[in-house]
């Protein structure tokens, strides 16, 4: 670790340690939730008929969020909360003085964004407001769900829980009304501090944003003011255990004449045995993706490409694999031949132990200074370790990821581990400092230390060697303010580091990364909101400080009516280096884009392009900096009241001396016909295309491939689903595979109810 670096860590924590002390907290008004009566019975229907509603207090300080923090909603909005012996039931009236403005498409599970009428539930059970459930339903009855962390302010999509909603239209609006299980959340026996939030969109000329509470803009989080929910008590017995079984049968024919034909039993176990503890098991999971990964193109890339996690086993208490750094990454387990995982959720302390067996498969990633390598990845077995402490003001974690090759052959594979501890802390006092900005302060770090002997042989593959240790250390340090934000964030990581569990794509590098930005609101005509930004990045190599990469980039984001967002970014200074002692590429380009709702029936467009001097990191091992674009566009469009149309397409070229040498091309087309609410007929088509010249040292290219499936989709609940489809698969020169699908899974408790 260089000097500077040392002298700039010795800095933040000797400042940190001077203005630690407590922070502030937000005055919220509380919820109140009624008990039914036991000779009560609820239906769920969003009259609100029952008596029930009736006696339940209704909430109705809603403030606006978006576009005017802190103003009075432009329309009336009522929550009420009861509850009984399974469940908690929310109310809510959301009255609309427009009603033939509300936007209610119907559209897929988690597919409910900010261009629809919706209303949102904000749980957390734990009341540390480190993490909080979030369940969400549009005027059509349509829904999404997933999980909110506090730490990075994210919210995640993927997480599905197990919980029902239903709406109803009438002449002044509309009303929603959502059961949650209490199986379905997470809660400590001992404590009962819950916390709520409930918000509520509405997508006009202006798209506004409602909330049960305010959410200052200096918040550290967008959950950190949610309100008590008081009232609430918890059933004699909240111990549950849900089964599910799974059956997929598929019929492969790679169209060189050999077909397969085979069936795969599953099991998927969930057991509460008590209120803070949960432990999933799985049985031959059928990891598989029902829905293909956005397509990426990645011909004129050094790094490895990041895949979001879409696997229910890895979804219990998701926050807690959030970390500084993506320390714990899931899709690294490739095809696992079975799990079991222990979950313990209380107030403050909070862990999750799983080991699993991996069939193996996928790559192995090696990382470098100048971009990234990969091996295959031979089966293994992973144990994982989490644990985590968390009292709202700062928190403190520990990791650990131990992965083991199988032998093949007698060949040994070896192994890779890698633990170490992260902690996040909030630092009220640095705003008082003159030379600093105001805002909310939060330090987050991490530091891993890995011993890996799976070492890469010439072949491609992992052999057993010598141990090699490595070391990597991140320090984010980051300010929330009311008109702006800024972030320091410094990563050294050591040549010998590795994680395979992990994802690291960079390696025997010292990096630092400065961004701030400060806005400005009103008075743009049709902007709300205008902000000047500046990031400057610097990576240099580890072993002799020489530059790697650097950038200097100055921007203006805008944010504005029909739900406008908008950037211009000038990269002035854009300079890498893709090798040991080779020269400084000299990128010059500006990037712009802009993501908006033109019309109702086209409730989003985005556009993006990076155009001017870019690397070409394929010529000779210095490669070449030439003229060319990097195009983006997505559309979601709703010809029809039933039909979901989502069209995206990448284009990306390179020229020298007014020629074209380089193009390359990746389209996707979702349409999605909704039959009713649970189920859907599902087309998803993709094409990619790469084209290179060839010159002094670079191989000429013409390759392509084609990919498309069709699929129904029936969805009871998150554990039962039915999926029947067909699809194929072809590469320019190749055969055309096909195959067809079945996949089947069940919740054995709904059976029986």
């Amino acid at each position: 670790m260089s000097c500077t670096l040392l002298r700039h860590l010795r800095a933040i924590v000797t400042l940190t340690l001077l203005v630690l002390q407590g922070s502030a907290a937000w005055a919220a008004q509380p919820i109140s939730a009624e008990r039914l009566r036991p000779d009560e019975r609820l239906r769920l229907d969003a009259t609100l008929s029952h008596p029930a509603w009736q006696r339940a207090t209704p909430h109705t300080d809603f403030v606006e969020k978006a576009p005017d923090t802190g103003a009075a909603p432009r329309e009336a909005t009522r929550v009420r909360v009861l509850f009984d012996e399974q469940a908690i039931w929310v109310g809510i009236e959301a009255n609309d003085s427009a009603p033939a403005q509300i936007r209610d498409d119907r559209v897929r599970h988690d597919g409910v964004n900010r261009t629809q009428d919706f209303v949102v539930l904000y749980l957390d059970a734990v009341g540390s407001r480190s993490a909080a459930q979030w369940f969400r339903v549009n005027a059509a009855g349509s829904t999404a769900d997933g999980l909110h962390t506090a730490a990075d302010d994210s919210e995640d999509f993927a997480p599905d829980f197990d919980w029902d909603a239903t709406t109803a239209r009438h002449p002044g609006g509309w009303t929603a009304v959502l059961r949650i299980p209490f199986a379905s959340l997470r809660f400590s026996e001992g404590r009962q501090d819950w916390r709520i939030m409930v918000g509520r969109r509405l997508p006009r000329a202006q798209f506004h944003l409602f909330s049960s509470v305010l959410i200052p803009r200096d918040a550290p989080s967008f959950i950190a003011t949610m309100q008590p929910l008081l009232g609430v008590q918890l059933p004699a017995d909240h111990a549950f255990l849900t089964v599910r079984p799974g059956l997929t049968l598929r019929r492969v024919d790679d169209g060189a004449g050999r077909v397969r034909q085979d069936h795969e039993a599953s099991l998927d176990v969930k057991w509460r045995p008590r209120a803070e503890l949960v432990v999933d098991g799985t049985l031959n999971p059928d990891f598989s993706q029902v829905e293909l990964d956005v397509p990426q193109l990645a011909g004129n890339s050094r790094f490895a490409l990041f895949l979001s996690e879409k696997r229910p086993f890895f979804f219990e208490s998701y926050d807690l694999l959030r970390m500084p750094t993506e320390a714990l990454y899931t899709r690294s387990v490739t095809a696992p031949r079975g799990g079991l995982r222990a979950t313990w959720r209380g107030t403050a302390w909070a862990g999750s132990a799983f080991a699993l067996k991996d069939r193996g498969g996928g790559l192995v990633l090696l990382p470098g200074a100048y971009g990234t390598d990969a091996a295959e990845q031979p089966g293994s077995a992973l144990l994982a370790l989490r644990a985590r402490h968390d009292d709202g003001d700062s928190a403190f974690g520990w990791l650990m990821a131990a992965r083991r090759y199988d032998s093949d052959g007698g060949v040994e594979r070896g192994s890779n581990t890698v633990l170490g501890p992260d902690l996040g802390l909030s630092l009220p006092g640095l705003s008082s400092l003159p030379f600093l900005p105001e805002g909310r302060w939060r330090l987050r770090a991490q530091w891993l230390h890995a011993r890996t002997d799976a070492q890469p042989g010439a072949t491609g593959t992992l052999r057993r060697g010598a141990a090699v240790d490595g070391d990597l250390l991140r320090v984010k340090l980051q300010r929330q303010g009311e008109r702006g934000e800024t972030a320091l964030t410094i990563d050294d990581v050591s040549e010998g580091f590795r994680h395979d569990s992990g994802f690291v794509n960079q390696a025997g590098v010292q990096r630092a990364e400065f961004f701030h930005n400060h806005g400005w609101r009103g008075g743009f005509g049709p902007l709300n909101e205008v902000y000047a930004s500046l990031e400057l990045i610097r990576t240099q190599h580890r072993r002799d400080g020489s530059l790697v990469e650097d950038s200097v980039r100055p921007g203006v984001y805008a944010t504005g009516a029909r739900n406008f967002e908008g950037w211009i970014e000038w990269y002035g200074l854009a300079r890498v280096r893709l090798g040991p002692g080779l020269p400084l590429l000299p990128q010059r380009y500006w990037s712009v884009g802009f993501v908006m709702t033109p019309v109702p029936w086209m409730p989003l467009l985005e556009v993006s392009a990076d155009v001017g001097r870019l690397a070409d990191t394929a010529v000779g091992p210095a490669g070449e900096v030439r003229r060319g674009a990097n195009l983006f566009a997505m559309a979601r469009l709703r010809p029809l009241a039933a039909l979901e149309l989502e069209p995206r397409f990448n284009l990306a070229w390179l020229e020298r001396d007014g020629e074209r040498r380089y193009r390359e091309s990746a389209g996707q087309l979702l349409a999605i016909w909704h039959f009713d609410a649970r189920h859907s007929l599902r087309l998803i088509a993709q094409r990619r295309t790469l084209w290179r010249a060839a010159e002094p040292g670079v191989a000429a290219a013409d390759d392509a491939g084609s990919t498309a499936s069709l699929t129904y989709a029936w969805r009871r609940s998150a554990g039962t689903r039915l999926y029947v489809g067909a699809g194929r698969e072809r590469e320019r020169g190749s055969a055309t595979a096909t195959e067809l699908f079945v996949k089947l899974e069940l919740d054995a408790g709904e059976l029986v109810r």
